[in-house]
């Protein structure tokens, strides 16, 4: 894609730094922009210095503000999500997870509609489908479908019914 730009959301997170971290090295990539709802001390200069030819905007929002997710799409071809609340301690309200988790995409992917951006990737994690009732799949690597989470734990399960989000709007079912 000649002259591309990329929206990360949750770039303040792990995966988030690294996927920007990656994004600077592509040619033909005109802009990053980097969202998150906040950013630890010292990453807004330490994304400013990944700057080459490739534009670095570095914005503080809240994915469940839709203005905000709105103006972070305008002129993006690609987006990538990886803003997540993630609980394995179970200490986070189970409706805080799922509304940022479930709400919050959807809202980013309502933005990415009007905004006509190309590209939406929704990254996710084993969680989302191990253990599960079709463990066998995954160890013989099998074709992944039609896969039952059966944690009932608030991440994997927010994580799924986003899954099952994407694959709906994808495939316009």
């Amino acid at each position: 894609m000649m002259g591309w730009s990329c929206l990360v959301t949750g770039a303040g997170g792990f995966p988030g730094q690294r996927i920007v971290n990656l994004l600077v090295k592509e040619k033909e990539l005109k802009e990053i922009r980097a969202l998150d709802k906040a950013f630890r001390s010292g990453l807004r200069e330490k994304f400013s210095k990944l700057q080459n030819k490739t534009k670095m905007t570095v914005l503080e929002g809240d994915i469940l503000d839709q203005s905000c997710l709105k103006r972070a799409c305008q002129d993006i071809s690609v987006v990538i999500r990886t803003a997540s609340i993630i609980d394995i301690f179970g200490v986070t309200h189970r409706e805080s997870i799922m509304n940022f988790n479930v709400k919050g995409t959807q809202q980013l992917l309502e933005a990415c509609v009007q905004a006509s951006v190309l590209v939406f990737i929704h990254t996710s994690s084993i969680q989302v489908a191990w253990p599960n009732s079709y463990k066998e799949i995954f160890q013989n690597r099998h074709k992944q479908e039609h896969l039952e989470n059966t944690w009932s734990a608030p991440y994997p399960y927010s994580k799924n019914l986003l899954r099952r989000l994407c694959w709906w709007l994808m495939c316009g079912l």
